[in-house]
């Protein structure tokens, strides 16, 4: 399994590379300035339904503005002046909402400081990015620590949306989720709002997140499951062909369906990989493989690609520059991208029949991913009584994924350092020794909290006997920390991170306020989860 992502695709060549764009602190920015507009309205909302006002509309209209800033990737500058105008427009009619319903009942008001300049224009947008200090974007006074807080309280907020949006896409609603993410989101405009408040919100919201990520796995398993094991193919197939990126497996669904009587082979990308778990998907004939040279190498992969590129909304990769012929349904492409409207690939399917496609057979490697529930099951019995009876001192899990900057050296050492009276669950890396588990799980968090939750209830300490180990980083880790600090881990370590997937400043502040540990050495940070904890 080690060569999992280490394979170099020679063939792609005379790729199609129309598209390429990079980050502006300008646009971050700007940003910056639409959570701000985003935090106001909240504030609004909830002064209105204190007033039994239904404000429902709104709320979804705040959750749908939420999902453009987990898009990390530019945006036309124009089309960024209409979303923050937007939003502005939209708090200005809240506020006056408020004004009105507070006269009706004769009750004095409680308003938001006035900003210094109007966000009503393009022109008043940019004098406000200019002049960031004479525009009181929240009346919010951040201390340093308050501040790490509230980039964590943002962080957590951005996934939880991105999954409600994605099961509002599944035909579920779950307002009551929403209605705690409105009430997070709204702590900054309680001036009284002391660090230990902020930070008590922000661990009771896990469980809140973590109920809403475990309906989402449920309801893609019972849309296309239940997971089975699969042999995934790494290859390239000679022929024309779409590779679709993200997570929405509604939308490789669609492109399925839309493609099927053609000659086109569907690939999927990075976090696409478990759709291939799915026996609904992979009946799909065209369905042909999983194509991906590296964990994090979107750049030459997409340039790469003799095809046109979907990404799934709110899925677009956090990376410095994208090429290639690519497109999404999201409501506010970034900049470049081509939008699909009303579910119509038939463009990107045209441009797949006109473009290169591969020029040959060539197969790399496969790769089992899935898993049976009552294998696992009864894999972990196995494990948690030999914990209890003392046989296992420690259990440690790792991964997710075959990747991260210090593996081939961290992971070898780890594993050999690692006491014999150990046991090592491992998301992504195999190995012959005694008292080991290779899971094939990747990117999928779903197998890892079914196994986490069953280890939960089997393993008496669970909290001294059970530590994880995460090499995997992405702008989703932070939220799967807090549901991993909310199953009960009190022992948690973090690889290494880049930082355009996750920014410094809110992996110190989960370090420092949350006690995640940073990996040092093998060595070092075993000796540090086998410590046990008093109490």
């Amino acid at each position: 399994m080690n060569k999992f992502f280490y394979f170099y695709n020679s063939l792609c060549n005379g790729s199609n590379t129309p598209t390429a764009f990079s980050f502006d602190p300008y646009i971050i920015a700007v940003k910056e300035m639409l959570v701000s507009e985003l935090q106001q309205i909240v504030y609004y909302i909830e002064k209105l339904k204190d007033l039994n006002i239904d404000m429902s509309e709104y709320r979804d209209k705040v959750i749908d503005f939420i999902s453009i800033l987990i898009v990390n990737l530019d945006f036309k500058k124009e089309s960024f002046f209409i979303i923050v105008e937007d939003l502005y427009n939209n708090k200005k009619k809240l506020e006056d909402m408020y004004i009105n319903a507070c006269e009706d009942i004769q009750k004095e008001p409680v308003l938001l400081a006035k900003d210094k300049i109007n966000l009503n224009s393009k022109e008043s947008i940019i004098k406000a990015l200019n002049e960031p200090d004479k525009n009181e974007l929240n009346n919010y006074e951040l201390s340093s620590k308050n501040k790490i807080l509230y980039e964590l309280m943002v962080n957590i907020v951005l996934n939880a949306c991105n999954c409600l949006i994605e099961l509002k896409n599944y035909g579920i609603d779950f307002i009551e989720a929403k209605e705690e993410v409105l009430c997070l989101l709204n702590t900054p405009n309680e001036k009284t709002s002391s660090f230990e408040e902020l930070k008590e919100k922000i661990k009771k919201f896990s469980e809140c997140n973590y109920i809403i990520v475990k309906l989402l796995n449920k309801t893609i398993e019972e849309k296309f499951g239940p997971a089975e094991k699969t042999n995934v193919n790494l290859h390239a197939k000679k022929g024309k062909a779409i590779l679709v990126s993200g997570s929405s497996f509604l939308d490789l669904e669609k492109i399925l369906k839309a493609s099927e009587n053609t000659d086109i082979n569907v690939y999927t990308h990075n976090e696409m990989l478990s759709a291939h778990e799915f026996k609904k998907l992979k009946s799909h004939k065209n369905l042909t493989g999983h194509y991906q040279t590296a964990y994090n190498n979107f750049m030459l992969e997409f340039a790469n690609f003799p095809g046109p590129i979907y990404i799934s909304q709110n899925s677009v990769p956090k990376i410095d520059v994208i090429r290639g012929q690519i497109y999404t349904s999201a409501r506010y492409p970034a900049y470049g991208i081509a939008k699909i409207e009303n579910d119509d690939f038939l463009p990107m399917i045209e441009y797949a029949l006109q473009a290169k496609g591969f020029c040959e057979d060539s197969a790399f490697n496969s790769v089992q991913i899935g898993y049976y529930k009552d294998e696992t099951n009864n894999k972990i019995t196995e494990i948690s009584n030999k914990v209890n009876a003392g046989k296992i001192k420690h259990v440690f899990i790792t991964g997710l994924i075959d990747m991260f900057n210090i593996k081939n050296e961290y992971i070898y050492k780890f594993i050999k350092e690692c006491p014999q009276d150990c046991y090592i669950i491992s998301f992504g890396y195999d190995s012959l020794r005694e008292n080991f588990w290779h899971v094939n799980s990747y990117y999928d968090f779903s197998i890892l909290y079914d196994i986490i939750e069953k280890l939960q209830t089997e393993i008496t300490d669970f909290k001294n006997n059970v530590s994880i180990f995460l090499s995997e980083c992405n702008p989703s880790t932070i939220s799967h920390i807090f549901n991993l600090l909310y199953l009960g881990f009190k022992k948690i370590f973090l690889g290494p991170c880049c930082p355009n997937m996750i920014n410094p400043i809110v992996l110190e502040g989960i370090s420092k306020i949350f006690g995640i540990e940073s990996l040092d050495s093998p060595k070092k940070d075993i000796i540090k989860a086998l410590k046990k904890e008093e109490g």
